[in-house]
């Protein structure tokens, strides 16, 4: 499990008891999503994982986050123990057509 259950109840709590894609409550159901896929070097912990439903967790798939997805989870996060991994701050920075070269080298410089 990439996460603690009181990191889980923390996510919950932030996220309003509802999947992050799609905003419907998402109950005990919940899915961990990685933001940055593991496929490509995300990191399983809290500070890259959100809750959401099987269904929108298979929908995004492999994709990065979009801009508007990291600015929701940098707010939901902001002061929180939970914390925000650093290469979604870069993602949230790169330049169109350059997101996964800006995920590698964010990575590659951890």
């Amino acid at each position: 499990m990439p996460v603690s259950p009181d990191e889980y109840r923390l996510m919950d709590v932030q996220q309003g008891g509802c999947c992050f894609y799609c905003g419907e409550p998402v109950g005990a159901k919940a899915t961990f999503d990685h933001l940055i896929p593991l496929a490509y070097g995300g990191l399983d912990a809290a500070p890259n994982v959100v809750l959401a439903h099987r269904r929108c967790n298979q929908r995004k798939a492999d994709r990065l986050p979009t801009p508007e997805e990291i600015d929701r989870f940098v707010t939901q996060r902001r002061r929180s123990q939970l914390g925000v991994w650093p290469p979604l701050l870069a993602l949230r920075d790169a330049e169109p057509g350059d997101e996964w070269i800006t995920v590698a080298r964010a990575i590659a410089g951890l």
